[in-house]
């Protein structure tokens, strides 16, 4: 019995050690769902451009979103100008309508990399994530959050800032 409680006490040690990611942020979106003409903007201050960032975008829904997947448009931009933009369709069901998502009950929030691989800035300063949907209708109901996270990538491993 001793040995099952070293089982659970370890890892949870190592869990509760990690430090915050460098940066995220969550949304909230209102009562109707998520409008195509409210963009989810997130201010990021990078310092360290020594090494790349895993960049992940999340959609928290509840049941009432209708749809298997989310077209997003999607841009960086810095003090410079546009760094990037582009337009993503994420995946949020599989083929039988399983959604991919975590959570339990009503709400599921997922999890998607920007991009497929880790984003090097050239400079430090303020850089500006910037996403809105492009579904075909105006509301999205069932969205009730939009958020990101960036954290140091370190060669096989995202280093927790």
């Amino acid at each position: 019995m001793l040995r099952f409680a070293y089982l659970l006490f370890i890892p949870g040690m190592l869990l509760s050690c990690s430090s915050p990611p460098a940066y995220e942020a969550y949304q909230e979106v209102g009562p109707k769902g998520w409008h195509q003409d409210t963009a989810a903007v997130f201010q990021v201050e990078i310092q360290d451009t020594t090494r790349p960032y895993v960049v992940t975008f999340h959609l928290r829904t509840n049941q009432a979103y209708p749809y298997a997947n989310l077209y997003l448009f999607r841009s960086i931009n810095s003090d410079e100008g546009r760094e990037y933009s582009d337009t993503a369709n994420v995946q949020l069901a599989d083929k039988y309508g399983r959604w991919l998502g975590e959570g339990m009950g009503d709400l599921r929030t997922f999890h998607r990399p920007f991009r497929g691989q880790p984003l090097r800035f050239s400079q430090p300063g303020s850089y500006t994530f910037r996403f809105t949907h492009a579904m075909r209708r105006p509301y999205l109901p069932g969205v009730k959050a939009v958020g990101l996270t960036l954290k140091q990538y370190d060669g096989g491993q995202t280093k927790e800032k």
